[in-house]
């Protein structure tokens, strides 16, 4: 099996010079870093390091995550933030609970065993909320739909690609709830959530509450399969 890494960044320098150099290569195929318009150096210092590096079309998570996997071919799509929130090791464990036939596995900060540093009550609160909600209206047991590192196979990906390149809103609680409604094959791992490592956090909790909410709602009033 392929696997290709998507690294985000938007801003993210510190993370890039402390936690990529982490990153065991022979986990994946390739390394692809997907810059959003960074203007502290973190272009400049992937490059540095070795990595490949292209720059994002389009604003946003979601146009983030597209340029990647339209400038990738592999049968895998592996999503990771590099702020240091998510234990390098959880990432060979995403591959391997893939192999076992899923079409999406996230990693989940709130299941049992998880220890989460980072996020507040605030934060706790709304993703739980979310998540619990997203199960009740779309028959999923997420305990963390909107983390965004996760794999996902390149051909559950081409069921919801269109979705995600339509919405204005989170592609990652989109790739829950539509892998939800697509009857895909999903699950989560548990992992821990440590203090990001640089920058800023770049989630404002009342209008990105208010998006997940908008988008909820007319994904189960309005789209049907």
């Amino acid at each position: 099996m392929s696997v290709d890494l998507i690294i985000p960044t938007l801003n993210e320098v510190d993370g890039i010079k402390n936690i990529m150099p982490k990153i065991n290569q022979d986990w994946v195929d390739r390394i692809l870093v997907v810059d959003g318009g960074s203007t502290d150096g973190t272009v400049e210092e992937a490059k540095r390091l070795g990595y490949e590096v292209i720059l994002q079309k389009g604003k946003g998570h979601g146009a983030a995550f597209l340029t990647g996997i339209n400038a990738t071919d592999s049968e895998y799509i592996l999503l990771w933030s590099p702020d240091g929130n998510h234990e390098i090791e959880e990432i060979p464990k995403l591959i391997e609970k893939i192999k076992e036939g899923y079409d999406q596995v996230l990693i989940s900060r709130f299941a049992k065993n998880s220890i989460n540093e980072d996020a507040g009550y605030l934060d706790t609160f709304g993703n739980k909320m979310f998540s619990f909600i997203t199960n009740c209206f779309f028959g999923g047991h997420w305990t963390d739909s909107l983390n965004e590192s996760r794999i996902i196979s390149r051909k559950a990906l081409m069921e919801i690609k269109e979705d995600i390149e339509k919405s204005k809103m989170s592609s990652t609680q989109q790739m829950s709830i539509r892998g939800l409604k697509r009857k895909q094959k999903i699950c989560e791992i548990s992992g821990n959530e440590r203090p990001r490592i640089g920058g800023e956090r770049k989630m404002k909790p009342i209008p990105v509450g208010a998006a997940l909410s908008s988008q909820i709602i007319n994904e189960f009033v309005f789209w049907k399969k």
